[in-house]
C-alpha cells in the first residue's frame, strides 16, 4: 500500500507541475500577445505559480522538514488567493484593496515562519492560513458577482462564485478540523499520506476549474471586443458601413413583409476637404468625432447612426416618414451647426448637408432607396449646403419619368 501511495504521489506531483506550468504560460501569453490587461495577467500568473508551489511542497519530502514545507505552502496559498483577487480587480476595474492584500500576505507569512515554526504551532499556521483563504476568496466572490453578471451573464457569474464558494468550503473544513482536535471527524482515521493525496488532488481540481473559468471570461471579453470592432468605426465609435447595411436590409425586410415604414438619411460634412487641407488631418479627425458625438446624442434611442465612409454618415429612422423624418433631420442639422471646435488660434465651425428618402410602401429595392437619398444629398450640396433635401416619393418620381 505504501508503494502504491508513493507512486500515486509522484504521478500527482507530475500532474501539478504540468498543469500549473501550462496555466502560468497561458497567462503570460494572454498578457503579452493577446492584448489582455497585463496587470491582471501578471497577477494571475503569480497566483498560478504560488498555487503550484504550494501544492507541490507537501509532496516533496526531500525539500527540508515537514514543518517548513507546510509553513511555506500555507503562506503560498494565501499569496495565490490575494494575487487572484487583485487580478480580477484589475480585469473588472474594481476598487483595489492593496492594504488588505499586503497585510494578509505579509502577516500570514510572518506568523507561519517566525511564530509557528519557532514554537511548533503547525496546526495554528494551517488554521490561520485557511481562515485567511476563506476571507479573501469569499470577498472575491462577493465583489465580482455583479460585474461579471453585468458584462457577461448570470451563468458566468454563478459559475465563478460557485467555484470560489467551493474553495471557501474546503478551507473552512480544514480550519474547523484544526480548531477541534478533540472531535473525531471521519477523515481523521485516514493516514497522513492519504490525507495529503486527497487534499492535493482536490486542490488541483479547483485550480484547474479556476483557470478554466478565468480563461472563459478572458476569451469572452476578447470575442466581444472583436465583434465590437467588426461592427464599429475605430475613430468615431459609430456603427460602420457593414453594420448599417445589415440593419437597413433587416428594416427593408420588415417593410416588404409587414409594411413597417422607415427613413434613411445620408449626411455629409460640408467643406470637409478644406478643413483637412488647411488645418491637417488631425483637425479633420476632431471634426469627425465632434459630429459623430452630436449625431449620436441628438438621435432617438431607436435610431441608428453609422459612419458610411469618409465624411459621410448614414442614419436609419425606423417607423418615421415624411414630416417626422424631416423634423428629425432638421434637428440634427441645427445641432451640428452649434459645434465650435477650438483649434490652435481659431475655432472650427461645422455644418452638414442631408439627403432624406422615405420608404413607406413595399416594392422599392433598398438600392433604389439609397440612390434616391444620395441624389437628394447631392441636390442639398448643389443648392448651397447646410440644408436638408427630401427625395421625391417613389410613386411621384415614376410619374415624372
Amino acid at each position: 500500500d505504501h508503494a502504491v501511495i508513493m507512486e500515486a504521489r509522484h504521478l500527482l506531483l507530475a500532474f501539478i507541475l504540468l498543469t500549473h506550468c501550462l496555466t502560468t504560460t497561458m497567462w503570460w501569453v494572454a498578457g503579452s500577445w493577446l492584448g489582455l490587461s497585463r496587470k491582471a495577467a501578471r497577477h494571475w500568473m503569480l497566483a498560478s505559480l504560488a498555487n503550484g508551489m504550494a501544492l507541490a511542497l507537501p509532496l516533496l519530502p526531500e525539500l527540508g522538514s515537514e514543518a517548513m514545507r507546510i509553513a511555506l505552502a500555507s503562506s503560498l496559498v494565501v499569496l495565490g488567493a490575494t494575487s487572484l483577487r487583485r487580478g480580477l480587480q484589475f480585469f473588472l476595474k474594481l476598487r483595489l484593496t492593496d492594504v488588505m492584500h499586503t497585510v494578509m500576505a505579509v502577516g500570514i507569512t510572518l506568523f507561519n515562519i517566525t511564530v509557528c515554526l519557532r514554537l511548533g504551532w503547525y496546526t495554528a499556521g494551517v488554521v490561520a492560513s485557511s481562515l485567511a483563504m476563506c476571507l479573501v476568496l469569499g470577498r472575491t466572490a462577493k465583489e465580482t458577482f455583479q460585474p461579471l453578471r453585468t458584462e457577461f451573464n448570470a451563468v458566468t457569474a454563478w459559475m465563478h462564485s460557485g467555484m470560489l464558494s467551493l474553495a471557501v468550503a474546503v478551507f473552512a473544513v480544514v480550519a474547523i478540523t484544526g480548531m477541534t482536535p478533540s472531535v473525531h471527524w471521519p477523515w481523521r482515521s485516514w493516514s497522513s499520506e492519504m490525507s495529503e493525496f486527497i487534499f492535493a488532488f482536490a486542490s488541483v481540481a479547483m485550480s484547474i476549474l479556476a483557470s478554466f473559468v478565468l480563461g472563459y471570461i478572458v476569451v469572452m471579453r476578447l470575442v466581444r471586443r472583436l465583434e465590437h470592432l467588426s461592427h464599429h468605426d475605430a475613430l468615431t465609435g459609430l456603427l460602420n458601413r457593414r453594420a448599417i447595411e445589415y440593419l437597413l436590409d433587416r428594416e427593408d425586410q420588415r417593410l416588404q413583409r409587414f409594411g413597417d415604414p422607415y427613413t434613411v438619411l445620408l449626411v455629409d460634412i460640408d467643406h470637409f476637404k478644406r478643413i483637412n487641407d488647411r488645418l491637417g488631418h488631425a483637425a479633420g479627425d476632431a471634426v469627425l468625432c465632434a459630429v459623430s458625438r452630436t449625431l449620436q446624442a441628438k438621435a432617438r434611442e431607436v435610431d441608428r447612426v453609422a459612419r458610411y465612409g469618409g465624411e459621410e454618415f448614414c442614419i436609419l429612422l425606423p417607423h418615421t416618414v415624411h414630416d417626422g423624418a424631416l423634423q428629425a433631420a432638421e434637428r440634427l442639422r441645427e445641432a451640428v451647426c452649434q459645434i465650435n471646435i477650438p483649434w490652435g488660434d481659431e475655432h472650427i465651425a461645422v455644418s452638414i448637408s442631408t439627403g432624406l428618402a422615405c420608404a413607406d410602401a413595399p416594392g422599392e429595392t433598398l438600392q433604389a432607396l439609397l440612390k434616391r437619398a444620395d441624389e437628394a444629398l447631392y441636390q442639398a450640396k448643389a443648392e448651397g449646403r447646410n440644408r436638408v433635401v427630401m427625395a421625391a416619393d417613389r410613386v411621384n418620381r415614376s410619374r415624372q419619368a
